[in-house]
């Protein structure tokens, strides 16, 4: 990641209607440019992970924009090696791991990532609206329906 670059972008300002519109503040959440930043900031995460365990990790990092799911093997590998790693590399970005954010589980349990809930039963990955998601969709019909 150039430093450099990424600083000139976060303090690039906006044009609206011919107007430049200056921001020391960087780039707004949601903004279309926000997703590549967040890309651009965590390129190396699943490289610097999956460098602790060799040729063949039995662990992979999916990430989105600036979330990220890590999966591997035992509770104990991401809680005593995987963590560890993540929250010493997100400082260097200047990032920190959300506590309340982070949850460390089995897939028979299942998560939330992005709006799903992933879960396994037995050899079956079920992947599902979360409820959550799930409640907004129905909150926003129920506005748009009058109900």
């Amino acid at each position: 990641m150039d430093r450099e670059v990424l600083r000139q972008w976060l303090k690039a300002g906006f044009v609206e209607k011919g107007q430049l519109f200056p921001t020391g503040a960087g780039t707004p959440q949601g903004g279309v440019i926000s997703p590549l930043l967040a890309n651009w900031t965590l390129d190396g995460l699943g490289a610097t992970v999956k460098g602790l365990f060799g040729r063949r990790p039995k662990l992979h990092v999916i990430r989105y924009a600036d979330d990220f799911v890590v999966v591997a093997e035992t509770k104990e590998t991401l809680e005593q090696t995987v963590k560890p790693v993540v929250q010493k590399f997100l400082p260097e970005r200047g990032l920190l791991l959300s506590e309340e954010k982070t949850v460390i589980t089995h897939i028979r349990d299942g998560f939330d990532f992005l709006g799903k809930t992933v879960r396994k039963f037995g050899t079956q990955l079920i992947v599902q609206p979360s409820k959550a998601a799930a409640k907004s969709i129905r909150a926003k019909l129920g506005g748009l329906l009058g109900a």
